[in-house]
């Protein structure tokens, strides 16, 4: 473990990293594809069902990761969504990490 990390102390600290993650991933989502997509050219927000004709994804699921807690995201679901937006599971992640940092610090959130 680097100087960086800080290890998780219980469970209870386990289940929030966990939420946290969660919550995290599913706005970087939103934000970064989902909106971007279902904007019309005035910047206004259009109907999710758009974005779920486009690539598969149940309009129930479109509906909870949108929410701003999250949910808990099948891979299979994130696997769709970057198929369709022709993004490899590596960009994603750097570009998450770097989400992460300025807008969802999850370290600072733990107060690590």
């Amino acid at each position: 473990m680097n100087e960086k990390q800080h290890p998780i102390k219980n469970k209870i600290d386990n289940k929030d990293l966990f939420v946290l993650a969660n919550k995290l991933v599913c706005n970087f989502i939103t934000q970064k594809y989902i909106y971007k997509f279902s904007t019309d050219e005035e910047n206004n927000k259009v109907s999710l069902r758009k974005y779920q004709a486009k690539c598969g994804i149940s309009h129930t699921t479109l509906q909870k990761l949108v929410c701003e807690d999250g949910y808990n995201i099948p891979l299979a679901v994130l696997y769709v969504i970057l198929h369709y937006e022709n993004i490899s599971l590596s960009n994603f992640f750097t570009e998450l990490e770097i989400y992460s940092n300025t807008e969802f610090p999850l370290n600072k959130i733990l107060g690590a």
